[in-house]
């Protein structure tokens, strides 16, 4: 890698620095907001990861506004308000989906087959009509309005022109320019929308092998075997260094029963996962989610969701002081009333109880805590297989990159306060010290880092003194 340069400064170990500039800039930016979701969607490719950075990207790649009983509309209505900067979607597809088909109407020669560009049940039609420059016409329309129109004076023309379109592609070229037709329909697709579990399994293998989603959430309400199975992969995947988190979310009951949330939560326990236990203007818990999950990937490592707005007016049912205490402590994130405003109450996630004392903290269940490790993680080990490329194994090299650490990664975060003063990164002296306790091979390295994350100022105490004189 060249590097980046900054006057006057000559930089020894240019492909990490030049990472670790390029990340901060991104932490700085909101490049930490990548999001994903699964869904079903009447229009867009099958089956395969989808990247939209911006809200009409999504809408018309899936068709999403104009469906509305598909879930890509859930995904259009709830994770766009969550600020991401990019969308990951995967329009999930069953073996069944099938393209739309239009045979045009042709005398005593081969006929046009035209097709739809994706799988879909879309009930477009097109009329075929002499052309004003010679040849045909082409007009293709769904529900009365115009989709799209073609011209050509020959039949290579017309399947070029066809072909171009972002809606239809030429399956049979006809021997000769279609005959006139009023209206002809196309018929035959099927979306592939009855998905199952081995749909929602195949995301998360994309997913996982993709990597760049820092949260993502189910497009609806699943049963319990499937939130288990998402919920398995989560951990699995941690484990093995992808560093993705779930936002769950219940169906409508649970606004008249938080209770039902709660244990969810508990079973849970988990920094990893939030779940949303509460729902508004008249969406579910499950739907909540889905914004949840893009505002907690987007939300700066400096700054809380406790107490943020949400687009949402009005909460389903409002709950009480002591209901928002139990929900809490039970890792259950849900949303209050809050004059015309609808908020986030506590930004926890669902870990509760320390089990393992050792690697866990009783502060893992804020969602701005488990942010910062996260990026942290995952930066670390970024620098780290940089680093690794061109540098020997010897005691400089060590102490060289732990002062990079700490000097052109851990300082910036230190200013952003995003990490208290004092954070450290150094060679692990239990395998590089003096008398070290353990062996290390000859190719490994051992650092040990020291961090505190900041967190924000939700609770304030004061204590009032009144004089009359």
């Amino acid at each position: 890698m060249a590097g980046t340069y900054r006057q006057g400064e000559h930089k020894d170990l240019s492909g990490v620095y030049t990472r670790i500039v390029a990340i901060l800039d991104g932490i700085e930016q909101g490049a930490r907001g990548i999001v994903a979701y699964p869904f079903t969607a009447d229009w867009g490719p099958v089956n395969q990861l989808v990247d939209s950075y911006f809200e009409t990207d999504f809408r018309d790649t899936f068709n999403a506004e104009k469906n509305t009983t598909l879930t890509a509309n859930k995904i259009l209505t709830h994770a766009f308000p969550g600020k991401p900067s990019l969308v990951i979607g995967y329009r999930m597809a069953t073996a069944v989906a099938k393209k739309g088909e239009a045979t045009l109407p042709a005398a005593s020669q081969t006929a046009w087959v035209i097709e739809t560009l994706y799988p879909s049940a879309r009930p477009f039609v097109v009329k075929i009509a002499d052309s004003l420059a010679g040849g045909k016409s082409l007009e293709f329309a769904e529900g009365g309005n115009e989709v799209v129109k073609v011209t050509g004076d020959s039949v290579d023309t017309l399947a070029a022109a066809i072909n171009a379109t972002d809606f239809f592609r030429v399956k049979t070229k006809g021997s000769a320019l279609p005959d006139n037709a009023a209206s002809v329909q196309f018929s035959g697709g099927h979306n592939g929308q009855d998905v199952t579990g081995t749909e929602y399994a195949n995301f998360r293998t994309e997913l996982e092998g993709d990597g760049r989603a820092k949260y993502f959430a189910l497009d609806d309400y699943t049963d319990a075997a499937e939130v288990a199975a998402t919920e398995a992969w989560v951990l699995r995947v941690r484990a093995e260094g992808v560093y993705i988190s779930f936002a769950n979310g219940g169906p409508s009951t649970w606004d008249n029963d938080i209770d039902a949330a709660n244990i969810v939560s508990k079973a849970f326990n988990e920094r990893a996962i939030i779940n949303v236990g509460n729902g508004a203007d008249g969406y579910t818990a499950g739907d909540v989610a889905i914004y949840v999950a893009a505002r907690a990937a987007s939300v700066p490592l400096n700054r809380t969701l406790t107490d943020e707005v949400t687009p949402y007016k009005k909460v389903n049912k409002k709950l009480s002081k002591s209901q928002r205490i139990v929900a809490k402590k039970a890792g259950t994130l849900v949303l209050i009333q809050r004059g015309d405003f609808v908020e986030i109450d506590e930004a926890v996630n669902t870990f509760t109880v320390v089990t393992d004392p050792e690697h866990q903290k009783k502060e893992f269940g804020k969602i701005r805590v488990h942010n910062t490790l996260d990026q942290i993680a995952t930066d670390l080990e970024v620098f780290g297989d940089e680093y690794k490329k061109t540098r020997s194994n010897t005691p400089a090299a060590r102490e060289t990159y732990a002062a990079l650490v700490e000097t052109e990664y851990f300082a910036p975060l230190i200013g952003q306060e995003v990490l208290q003063v004092g954070a450290t990164y150094r060679p692990n002296l239990d395998y590089h010290g003096p008398n070290p306790i353990y062996t290390a091979r000859i190719d490994e390295a051992y650092f040990k880092s020291g961090v505190q994350p900041v967190d924000s100022m939700e609770k304030i105490y004061q204590e009032l003194g009144v004089s009359f004189r």
